[in-house]
């Protein structure tokens, strides 16, 4: 952080910032109300109902590049404001309505503001933050987005005893994040230039090139949110099908894989500096492994133990692709091309109750198919690197 701004005022400024991330994984945080919202609307497909979860990506997706449009307009804090605001006010009419058009319309909305501020959340790290200390915060920025979307799970699973709408409650959590950022990240725009980072060193690269390398991350990433969501989206209903669990102890599984997440994010730093460009198919294949498992093996306890090996192996992908992105691209770029590969994010989380239609007529076998994915991507990511020491050290 430059010095111009006290240490109190960075620290303020960091818990603001990564307290927004939790914005960014919410919408899955209500997985666990499927069942009790397929008995409540009948007439509803499974997939249309799948999608009240998902359906907040697609408009996330979209609205994650108009934010770069709005941000020429009212400027960065003012957009990152706005959308969480949006996303604070849509996120809680499910749990006063019992119109599915409403609740559909109202998750869209969700994924209007979510799409509004997420990028801002990643790419403002990047402006007042340099070096190890923002690969550090990259890290952070998973432990943290697990802490919260873990502890939401959670909070939302217990309320499930009470009725499926009372989940939609814990949105409400929302609430403070954005006090924070209103009042603690500065406006950028109204900053003198000495407040921010000077422009990193980057690499040299032409325009095909960094356009195929962001290609790459935003198709990884992509494949890696696809696996991820199959997994939460299915998860509630193999518990089910399986006569394994409950809704509630699948939501909980979901839970222990945000919380492994958050030690995830905390080792990234670690576990960066240790293996560097080694990170990647070790937490895509770890993970993928995992998830196998879990249409394998049918008991709870063990579900939940290869959870938690889930949950830290998944973690250490998505910090390792954005500290590409800020390594290898100028402070101008690396928003745009940040924007690009959360579209690959959004669009694997969007389409995944289709995904997991194509991957599988279970449950069981979607999720199968899922960890595979991963597996099998590991191990084209280890080829291309053996072929290509000189260019991957």
């Amino acid at each position: 952080m430059n010095s111009n701004i006290s240490k109190m005022h960075s620290l303020l400024i960091i818990i603001s910032l990564l307290a927004v991330n939790i914005v960014e994984q919410a919408a899955s945080v209500v997985t666990g109300t499927i069942p009790g919202m397929a008995k409540s609307f009948p007439n509803e497909s499974l997939v249309d109902i799948e999608m009240v979860t998902t359906v907040v990506s697609i408009f996330v997706t979209i609205f994650v590049l108009v934010s770069g449009t709005v941000v020429r307009i009212i400027g960065q804090k003012k957009t990152a404001v706005l959308g969480l605001l949006i996303a604070t006010i849509a996120s809680v009419i499910p749990g006063f309505s019992n119109s599915f058009i409403i609740i559909l319309i109202s998750r869209a909305v969700l994924g209007i503001g979510i799409g509004l501020a997420n990028p801002l959340a990643i790419s403002m790290i990047g402006l007042f933050f340099e070096g190890d200390q923002r690969a550090r915060l990259m890290g952070w920025r998973s432990a943290i987005a697990g802490i919260g979307t873990a502890i939401m799970t959670y909070v939302a699973g217990k309320l499930l005893y009470i009725n499926w709408q009372a989940s939609y409650w814990v949105y409400l959590l929302f609430v403070p994040t954005l006090i924070m950022f209103l009042i603690f990240v500065p406006d950028v725009e109204q900053e003198s230039n000495s407040h921010l980072q000077k422009e990193p060193k980057v690499y040299s690269e032409s325009k095909d090139d960094s356009w195929l390398l962001i290609t790459i991350l935003a198709l990884i990433t992509f494949l890696v949110m696809t696996v991820v969501m199959v997994l939460a989206v299915k998860l509630p209903t193999y518990f089910i099908e399986s006569n394994m669990g409950s809704a509630t102890q699948a939501s909980t599984s979901w839970s222990i894989v945000n919380f492994a997440g958050v030690l995830g994010g905390f080792l990234f730093g670690p576990c960066y500096k240790l293996m560097k460009k080694n990170v990647l198919p070790l937490g895509l294949l770890l993970g993928g492994i995992g998830i196998v498992l879990i249409s394998v093996i049918e008991s709870v306890s063990i579900i939940y133990v290869i959870c938690i090996f889930i949950g830290i192996s998944s973690s250490l992908i998505i910090p390792y692709i954005f500290n590409t992105i800020s390594e290898r691209f100028s402070r101008i770029k690396a928003p745009f091309f940040t924007s690009i590969v959360l579209v690959g994010s959004n669009l694997g989380a969007s389409f995944s109750p289709y995904s997991g239609k194509i991957l599988g007529t279970t449950a069981k076998i979607a999720i199968r198919n899922a960890g595979l994915i991963e597996v099998i991507l590991a191990v084209i990511i280890l080829v291309v690197y053996l072929k290509n020491k000189k260019q991957y050290k």
